[in-house]
């Protein structure tokens, strides 16, 4: 059974670059495979100044945006992967970064548990009436609840992504189970 991560916060994204004045530019809502046509090819963003920034290879807030090393590694894999680019200048630093928004496929007929362990053994369990735990034939892609959207990934794409030093990847093991109200064509 192919083992699952979702991508997480890490130290290190406390000093990634903060988005200033998102709003306006494009809809947050439109990242999904149906509308990503609506945002813009190409978007240039400022951020916060401050001496501290780091250009990391993976930023979390305010939407998912990857470098090109780790987009490379996506391609490598040839996942379903949409994306426009987004190039985040520094003023203070005088530097600029490009990055990709990529869209995934996305899914709200799975469920990503957390896996928590103790001496070992795991101990987290699904809340609530959980279906079966499933295998997705893909290496990375969202899992949308009810509060927000996962970015989960298989254990081949973190391996891959740990060998080339990927900087501000966060990872936290997660079990996938299909959810009993809903049918799904993923397998």
């Amino acid at each position: 059974m192919t083992k699952y991560f979702e991508l997480q916060d890490t130290p290190e994204l406390k000093y990634a670059p903060r988005v200033r004045n998102l709003f306006g530019k494009f809809d947050i809502r439109d990242i999904k495979l149906d509308t990503y046509p609506k945002l813009p090819k190409r978007q240039v963003f400022f951020i916060e100044p401050s001496e501290k920034n780091i250009f990391t290879d993976i930023i979390l807030t305010p939407f998912l945006m990857i470098s090109p090393t780790v987009m490379d590694v996506i391609r490598m894999y040839k996942e379903v992967c949409f994306y426009r680019e987004v190039i985040l200048i520094d003023q203070l630093q005088r530097k600029s970064q490009l990055y990709f928004l990529p869209v995934f496929d996305e899914t709200r007929a799975l469920q990503a548990v957390r896996k928590e362990y103790s001496h070992g053994i795991c101990v987290s369990k699904p809340a609530g009436q959980q279906g079966e735990t499933v295998t997705v034939d893909k290496n990375i892609f969202w899992v949308r609840d009810s509060f927000r959207r996962h970015t989960i990934i298989s254990l081949e794409l973190a391996e891959s992504l740990i060998r080339r030093e990927v900087f501000g990847l966060g990872l936290k093991e997660v079990e996938l189970y299909r959810k009993t109200e809903e049918r799904s064509t993923w397998r």
